[in-house]
């Protein structure tokens, strides 16, 4: 399947060459700034580039800018970069644009993504562009995937999230000598006893606020810093390095607000995930989870996980007596609202933790049937539609997301039927950031999985709905 796949990529080349550059954005003048029903901005800086299509740059939602995935564009000349390291170089900077327009800095970064399409090659040239930029840190939690594919056939895309505080937009100070750990905006990095050694360009964790990001985990063990032996085993390390980190900070797996996990082969571990998960979380409630196939892990590893936790300020991770069935120690809502799609195993299909929604990897199953409903436009909608249907259940619109992850197995096949859904489900805009990526597999071997975030302040939201 990988080689067929890779044989297409050949073919498509010469396509891509002829989409150009116009699929992706040009430098123009921002756009006005446009605000949802419940306060997320959608972010155009001067000086970035500009999205064209279903797609914008960025959103602030309270404390938190969101970027959608970033590649090597110029903004001055609307093109791609010439040459890898340079490239690579642009996507990052093109990210800092975004970041510096609402107060953060590269330091500010609570987590990172970044999709290669050849981990081997890019990966040390993503290493090096950070240790550039980023000085000698401290750097963000980081998620490195291979994937078989980026728009326009590319090399790096690098999707982020920063947390600026609106009292500290432009007004950012230098941290204090004594807390090197902790950003000119607050986001402290995490290296809790315990835990596995970073190494390289990324680190454990932050703590932004009340959550907690986590980086990509792998079943690595702390006390020789070498890979777990067998599968089972490594998967479960996996999950206990990130219930370190966690922990530390007063979370509980429980308190988990969203997971994904990348494989390297469905069919072969997402078993092993799912028992794992079992065995840790107990009977449950399990967090909303997205899982997909991805070509390659670093170490040519099996299984990656990366989650978000949320933990109030002097949270304890204790079980509170008077906690719903539904609710976590630190107030994480496990979301089943009337009318979705009902989740099968060890994930849900939302949670609500403060003033945000994380939705997981939504598919086009048909509520009334449990089933995938037929037709490729028909089945991308219905993904759009069950996502919708769990944020409007919170008090949430789709103009209310801050972020969305596509995932798709053919890029050019499924992508511009995803713009048509869009354009017809948010009708002029704005959109939301994205980042669409060409994976191996989903489950079922599905064509479509949309992941996405919220923004639903509980009291403004509520009266907002009221009100209409």
């Amino acid at each position: 399947m990988k080689a067929g796949k890779s044989m297409l990529k050949i073919l498509a080349g010469a396509v891509a060459v002829q989409i150009g550059i116009s699929s992706y954005g040009s430098a123009a003048l921002a756009q006005p700034t446009l605000v949802s029903p419940n306060g997320v901005r959608t972010l155009s800086p001067p000086g970035a580039i500009q999205s064209t299509g279903t797609w914008n740059l960025g959103t602030r939602a309270g404390d938190y800018v969101y970027v959608a995935g970033m590649r090597g564009i110029d903004p001055a000349t609307d093109k791609l970069v010439d040459g890898e390291e340079a490239r690579i170089r642009q996507a990052f900077l093109n990210m800092q644009t975004i970041a510096k327009s609402e107060g953060a800095s590269l330091r500010d970064a609570t987590r990172l993504v970044v999709y290669t399409t050849d981990m081997y090659r890019y990966r040390p040239i993503v290493n090096k562009v950070q240790e550039e930029l980023w000085g000698a840190g401290p750097y963000p939690p980081r998620t490195i995937i291979e994937v078989d594919r980026l728009n326009q056939d590319d090399i790096v895309e690098v999707e982020g999230t920063f947390y600026a505080p609106p009292v500290a937009v432009g007004t950012a100070a230098a941290p204090s000598p004594e807390a090197e750990n902790v950003s000119p905006n607050g986001v402290k990095t995490l290296t809790p006893e315990g835990a596995i050694r970073p190494t390289g360009t990324w680190n454990l964790a932050t703590r932004a606020g009340d959550h907690v990001y986590v980086a990509g985990m792998r079943g690595i063990d702390p006390a020789t810093d070498k890979l777990v032996d067998g599968e089972e085993a490594r998967i479960r390390q996996a999950f206990l390095n990130m219930q370190t980190i966690a922990k530390s900070e007063g979370a509980s797996l429980r308190d988990a607000t969203r997971l994904v996990v990348y494989t390297t082969d469905m069919y072969r571990y997402r078993p092993i995930v799912n028992k794992v998960q079992e065995e840790l979380w107990g009977a449950g409630p399990y967090p909303p989870r997205t899982i997909v196939e991805v070509d390659r892990l670093n170490q040519d590893d099996i299984v990656e996980v990366e989650g978000t936790f949320y933990a109030p300020e002097g949270a304890d991770g204790k079980a509170k007596s008077d906690s719903a069935a539904n609710v976590s120690p630190n107030g994480v809502k496990t979301l089943t609202p009337a009318g979705a799609i009902r989740p099968t195993g060890t994930w849900n299909l939302a949670t609500r933790a403060g003033d945000f929604i994380y939705v997981a990897g939504m598919r086009g199953i048909d509520p009334a049937t449990d089933k995938l409903v037929d037709g490729e436009e028909a089945r991308i909608r219905q993904a759009f539609l069950n996502m919708q249907t769990i944020a409007k259940s919170e008090g949430a619109s789709l103009r209310d997301a801050t972020r969305i992850i596509v995932y798709t197995t053919d890029m050019y096949r499924y992508r511009p039927i995803v713009n048509k859904v869009q354009e017809e489900l948010w009708g002029a805009g704005p959109y939301p950031p994205r980042t669409i990526v060409e994976v191996d597999r989903l489950n079922q071997d599905d064509i479509v999985e949309v992941e996405g975030t919220f923004y639903a302040p509980q009291k403004a939201s509520k009266l907002h709905f009221q009100s209409r």
